[in-house]
């Protein structure tokens, strides 16, 4: 269906030169806060193509870990992205040929405190889709494996609305968990965290937070904030995108 009705599969050149983009975010939080490029990164939620570990390694990156809780990755697709990313310079005949690149991809996997220890470890629109209490468990599993800094960006908004124009970002805060649940499927699971909720989990896991910011939206003027959300600021209760960068 992704690859041949939506077309979501193979991405776009213009998605992968944007996720290239966050590749070199990832670098430059490192150089800004702990100085020089990282010599290994752990990607937390790899997805189909590791196009960001690509861009990772051609940034000079000597050993990527992309981990996730499925086995999503698919070689098709990591060749796709390696054509735009690497200017066709590696050719992918099996999962060998990746990792003698410098890209290990773990999955399943769940990150934990025995795994190999990283100079960097980073997400991009992942830690909202980990139901909290997991989330916990694996921003400490981070703490303990992550030697510099950890890198996040994070999309706090309804999902629904990538899709559907006529849902606002922040639709979902009108419903209560138990309202919330039948909407919430696996496929497109989100917590609806707010970002001072990330902000004390990171803190809890042992983190300390370097750098935060969101970017709230414009809610609309009929939406009716269920009451469990009713104790959050505007800015943070509206939030639809943030970072978060600690060590």
């Amino acid at each position: 269906m992704q690859r041949h009705v939506t077309k979501n599969w193979p991405r776009p050149a213009k998605t992968l030169d944007a996720l290239a983009g966050i590749a070199r975010r990832v670098v430059e939080d490192y150089a800004r806060h702990v100085g020089g490029t990282p010599t290994s990164v752990l990607e937390v939620g790899a997805g189909r193509d590791l196009a960001v570990p690509l861009a990772l390694r051609r940034l000079g990156v000597t050993q990527v870990i992309s981990s996730d809780v499925e086995r999503l990755g698919k070689l098709d697709l990591i060749q796709h992205a390696a054509d735009r990313i690497l200017a066709g310079q590696v050719k992918l005949a099996g999962w060998d040929d990746l990792e003698r690149f410098g890209v290990k991809y773990l999955a399943p996997h769940y990150v934990g405190p025995d795994d190999e220890q990283v100079d960097c470890s980073c997400s991009n629109e992942v830690l909202e889709h980990v139901p909290a209490d997991q989330l916990a468990t694996l921003l400490k599993g981070l703490r303990a494996v992550t030697k510099g800094i950890t890198t996040h960006s994070i999309d706090y908004s309804d999902h629904y609305a990538r899709s559907d124009k006529s849902v606002s970002r922040l639709n979902f805060l009108r419903f209560s968990d138990e309202e919330w649940r039948p909407f919430n499927s696996g496929k497109q699971f989100v917590n609806r965290l707010r970002h001072s909720d990330y902000l004390r989990l990171f803190r809890e896991a042992g983190f300390a937070i370097m750098e935060e910011s969101s970017v709230a939206g414009d809610p609309p003027a009929d939406l009716r904030v269920a009451e469990q959300f009713r104790r959050y600021d505007p800015p943070d209760l509206f939030a639809i995108k943030g970072r978060i960068v600690a060590a």
